[in-house]
């Protein structure tokens, strides 16, 4: 006669408890591999994104994207006018739309599609890497108005040490969003750590750039206060999701990840400093201008 034996209960207690042990262990170690799945998808977007860029200089001889485009047929409005955001004129040159979102951000609740158009329009308008239209695409004074002029790229006197394109803000209900008709994400831009405003100079930073006041690197900038260091509180809405820090295509089209404080270099910038009093120090080793 044969003799079943089973597990008693000590042993199947110890069993669950190893098993307890491991999935502590490697259950953290999933969640890293995973985020850093999604990080080396962020630094490919990004890439692709400059790849776009490069693209379009090539058949606009040498010019960059506009910033945006004023433009009659275009599918959204802006404050009641329709316009063509920089990703839009390049979506014909990458042809998918997802590139522009950072798979770093996890879906938010009310991140919903405008009325009527679909995700694939919205992503153009909705960006999650920002172009740093001050120095390629910026909005220059004339006369009582504002021209936005490119920037022929072979101008740029060092292309691999210039921002392009970089991460930027994630949608979370900041006052961003916009109602015109439908819901447009109108901040596809961003903001370089000196601002080209009423108190600096002209030709001190180059070019000399319409950029939002509010808008600025530093502490009590109101156009982040409600954003977390990570999404850009204290560095104008440029994000540093990426391990605290941030995802940057250069002006030559190579990609690399970046801390705040070497994207401030140059400035005297630190994350106590109040915002509105950052200034130039080093103009050399400043990655937002023309030289």
């Amino acid at each position: 006669m044969s003799i079943k034996r089973a597990f008693t209960l000590i042993e199947l207690l110890v069993v669950i408890a190893i098993i307890a042990i491991l999935a502590a262990i490697l259950f953290p170690v999933f969640a890293q591999a995973k985020v850093a799945a999604k990080g080396a998808a962020s630094i490919s977007n990004d890439k692709q994104v400059s790849t776009a860029s490069m693209i379009y200089l090539t058949d606009y001889d040498d010019h960059p994207v506009l910033m945006a485009q004023g433009d009659g047929d275009a599918p959204l409005l802006l404050l009641g006018n329709p316009y063509k955001p920089w990703a839009y004129l390049l979506t014909p040159y990458c042809k998918n739309s997802d590139i522009f979102q950072d798979p770093l951000i996890q879906k938010e609740p009310n991140d919903l599609a405008a009325q009527g158009a679909p995700d694939s329009l919205i992503w153009q308008y909705r960006t999650q890497y920002g172009y740093a239209f001050t120095i390629h695409s910026p909005t220059l004074p004339s006369g009582n108005t504002w021209i936005t002029t490119p920037t022929v790229q072979t101008a740029l006197a060092q292309p691999a040490e210039t921002v392009m394109f970089i991460m930027k803000k994630s949608r979370n209900s900041n006052p961003d969003w916009l109602w015109v008709g439908s819901l447009i994400w109108g901040a596809n831009l961003v903001n370089p750590p000196v601002l080209n405003f009423n108190d600096t100079p002209v030709g001190v930073v180059n070019p000399h750039s319409y950029v939002v006041p509010y808008g600025c690197w530093g502490t009590g900038c109101t156009a982040y206060s409600s954003q977390s260091e990570e999404e850009g509180s204290l560095t104008g809405g440029v994000a540093l999701r990426k391990a605290k820090k941030s995802i940057v295509a250069m002006s030559d089209g190579h990609v690399k990840v970046m801390s705040a404080g070497a994207l401030a270099a140059g400035t005297d910038w630190s994350p106590t400093k109040a915002g509105y009093t950052v200034k130039l120090t080093e103009k050399s080793r400043y990655l937002w201008d023309m030289d």
